[in-house]
């Protein structure tokens, strides 16, 4: 095994008040000079991207199937005691539990005490679910369940389901939580520690552990948050501690070191080859992978099984997953046919919008590019661009005559307000974090039309490009009742605005936007699907105002509005 220290690009103070490191250490094992280097260039672009988004630490490692495995170590674990990242740091892998959660399941299944068929009302015949007789245990791990996203386990009036199970795709941690129940239930001990003994340790992965506990806090990795997490933030941007959250749910709740995940790549890239490893039978491991779900809502052409999406970049097919957690973001992708595979995280909240799935999808092409002796791969830009800003140039100008100017420069755009200029940096689709104290709460969001500019919304202000279109109408006394911000002190939960445009409401955080759309029974739906299974619903009417909001059951209080 060799060990080797290098320089970080770009130091300096990444976080307010604390201290980026300026080193980085890379391990490895097997492989020849071509790993090698491949393995230098993945910290490369480790350390930029550590650079770019305000990434306090990162871990990251990369596998073949010739017995290579290297492991990349940057920057801090704890930036308030000066302490860098390291071999036996965990960090949370977040939403690649799933994996897990499924394999733990499919032992099961292999010893013939659970079926995929099985029925979530045969499994937990003491849970109520509303349209739901028809749940079966695969449609909890293909996410085709038809149950709400975000609801908690228990709700008042019960769960229900949206669609019928199987006909459409919906991702839904709650339907992972319940799964480990079933797991858990059918296996007669608690969900980590049935992960653990069935998943981890078979594998190898003894530094590893099925849940998030208190005792094991000065193990991992600290977290970082955005020191505002009421808006969109520009990167790179100062950063502060994160909350510790015990979490047992099977939807993310394991924590892993590097080199633990090392031996669970190997092991995903024996399964892509129908091999059930230690984990079950090799008959079993070809059912696993088999007859995914179409997953439109994951990206085009995508399909989802047991806790893995079936994904295809560049004409080549991999499994991949990311995870995002109040302390960590994840990513991992498993070349199929080359053999390859790769892991990151790094100890930032998931409210930054950020996966490091960047990094695990060059770690492979680099990887294949070592296999096949051809020229090494250009990574993506760890910078954001907008690939045609002069789409968004114009000068847009609100009702009460308040204006600005959006000028397209070098795949960018900037803002020209009361003759100063600022920075605008694209977050989401049209949507735009804005370093302008104006917009710095609401950022800008932009309307398109036959790909002409036509609107530009901060919060409930419309500006428009042309005034000859007409401002949309004043909105109703009662969608301005609804209008605030909300908030929700579990530490999951992001602060949620709420805004009526026009005749329509919309509801947004740090990382979304998303149209309502009303119910014949009042309440709302997120987006414009008819079959959405979440719902919004307004309450605690006071002098005019809504004074609560529950997204799928949970509750919101009005603060600040």
């Amino acid at each position: 095994m060799q060990v080797n220290r290098r320089t970080v690009l770009g130091g300096g103070t990444i976080i307010a008040g604390l201290s980026a490191s300026a080193s980085a250490a890379t391990i490895k094992s097997g492989g020849d000079r071509a790993q090698s280097k491949a393995l230098s260039r993945l910290a490369d672009y480790v350390d930029q991207h550590r650079t770019d988004w305000s990434i306090p630490g990162m871990t990251a490692c990369m596998v073949d199937s010739d017995g290579f495995s290297g492991v990349v170590n940057a920057g801090m674990a704890d930036a308030d005691r000066n302490v860098k990242v390291g071999p036996d740091h965990l960090f949370q892998v977040g939403s690649i539990t799933k994996m897990m959660t499924a394999l733990a399941a499919w032992s099961l299944i292999d010893e013939g005490k659970l079926s995929p068929e099985m029925r979530l009302a045969e499994l937990m015949p003491e849970l109520s679910v509303r349209d739901g007789d028809a749940i079966t245990l695969k449609n909890l791990l293909d996410h085709t369940s038809g149950l709400p996203r975000g609801a908690p386990v228990i709700v008042d009036g019960g769960l229900w389901s949206g669609f019928e199970p199987g006909s459409q795709w919906a991702y839904c941690n709650l339907g992972y939580k319940l799964a480990g129940l079933i797991v858990a239930k059918t296996d007669g001990r608690l969900f980590p520690e049935s992960v653990e003994a069935r998943v981890l340790r078979p594998l190898g992965m003894n530094d590893s552990v099925g849940a998030m506990r208190e005792v094991d806090r000065d193990r991992y990795a600290r977290g970082y948050q955005p020191a505002m997490l009421d808006r969109p933030a520009m990167r790179p941007s100062p950063r502060s501690a994160a909350p510790w959250v015990n979490y047992d749910g099977a939807s993310g709740c394991v924590g892993a070191t590097a080199s633990d995940m090392t031996l669970f790549l190997k092991f995903l890239i024996e399964l892509s080859n129908g091999k059930g490893g230690a984990v079950f039978t090799d008959d079993t491991a070809k059912r696993f992978l088999g007859e995914p779900a179409d997953a439109p809502g994951w990206s085009e052409g995508t399909k989802y099984g047991n806790g893995i999406a079936h994904i295809s970049q560049d004409e080549r097919a991999y499994l991949h997953h990311t995870g995002g957690m109040v302390s960590f973001s994840s990513s991992l992708h498993v070349d199929r046919s080359a053999g390859v595979a790769a892991f990151a995280s790094g100890n930032v909240h998931y409210a930054t919008n950020y996966r490091p799935r960047d990094i695990t999808l060059f770690a492979c092409q680099l990887l294949q590019s070592a296999q096949d002796d051809t020229t090494s791969p250009e990574p993506k830009p760890t910078r954001p661009i907008v690939k045609e800003p002069e789409l968004l140039a114009g000068v847009f100008t609100a009702e009460n005559g308040d204006a600005f100017e959006i000028i397209a420069q070098d795949k960018q755009v900037k803002m020209i307000r009361d003759g100063q200029s600022s920075k605008m940096q694209l977050i989401g689709n049209n949507h735009f974090a804005c370093e302008n104290e104006g917009f710095a709460t609401t950022g800008l969001q932009f309307d398109l039309e036959d790909k002409k500019v036509i609107r530009a919304w901060a919060g409930n202000v419309e500006y428009l490009a042309d005034s000859a279109i007409g401002y949309m109408p004043t909105p109703s006394a009662a969608l301005r009742a609804l209008e605030g911000r909300y908030e929700n002190d579990d530490r999951w939960s992001l602060p949620i605005r709420v805004f009526a445009r026009g005749d329509k409401l919309v509801m947004k955080n740090a990382n979304y936007v998303s149209t309502l759309t009303q119910l014949d029974n009042g309440d709302w739906r997120p987006g414009d699907k008819e079959w959405w299974p979440d719902w919004v619903r307004f309450d605690g009417v006071l002098d005019g105002k809504a004074h609560r909001l529950l997204a799928s059951g949970v509750p919101f209080q009005r603060r600040f509005s």
